[in-house]
This record gives C-alpha cells, sequence and structure tokens, in this order.
C-alpha cells in the first residue's frame, strides 16, 4: 500500500498528527491484536484526522462499533488504497 500511495505522490510520518488521515492495516481478527487495532482506531480518532483501516479486522468483522465513519479496505482490495484514500 505505501509503494502505491508513494507513486501518487503521497508520504509517510512517523506523528500522526503531522498526517492528513492515519492508514490502519490489521493482520488478523482474534484478540489480542484486534483489540490493538481497535484501540489504534480510537486513538486516530482522537486526533480528529480521516482514517482508512485495511486488511482482516475490517473485512471479517463489520459491525464493530468503532470503525463506524471510518473507510476500509479489505484483503482482496488492496490495490485500490489509493482509491479509497482520495
Amino acid at each position: 500500500m505505501v509503494g502505491q500511495l508513494a507513486d501518487y505522490g503521497y508520504k509517510m510520518v512517523d506523528n500522526p498528527e503531522d498526517a492528513d488521515l492515519v492508514l490502519i492495516n490489521s493482520c488478523t481478527v482474534v484478540n489480542p491484536s484486534q483489540t490493538a487495532f481497535i484501540n489504534m482506531v480510537c486513538k486516530a480518532k482522537k486526533i480528529k484526522k480521516p482514517i482508512v483501516v485495511a486488511g482482516c479486522v475490517p473485512q471479517g468483522e463489520q459491525g464493530i462499533p468503532e470503525l463506524e465513519n471510518v473507510s476500509a479496505v479489505g484483503v482482496t482490495q488492496i490495490d485500490r488504497i489509493v482509491e479509497v484514500v482520495e
């Protein structure tokens, strides 16, 4: 995803406060990874940045209340990350 975004002029920053948006990629749908993922989403919401989530958790657990008002990309849609970010 980073490579695709870089090709369109986007760059990564270390501090989420300096970002235009927060992209969070998940790798599993079982705890404690899901809990850590949800905590990251909640943290990103506090800094009031647009959020895009990707990977297994948003694809497999679509009813998570914390994912309300968050853009999501499933594991088979990673090639559409630029479209979702824009």
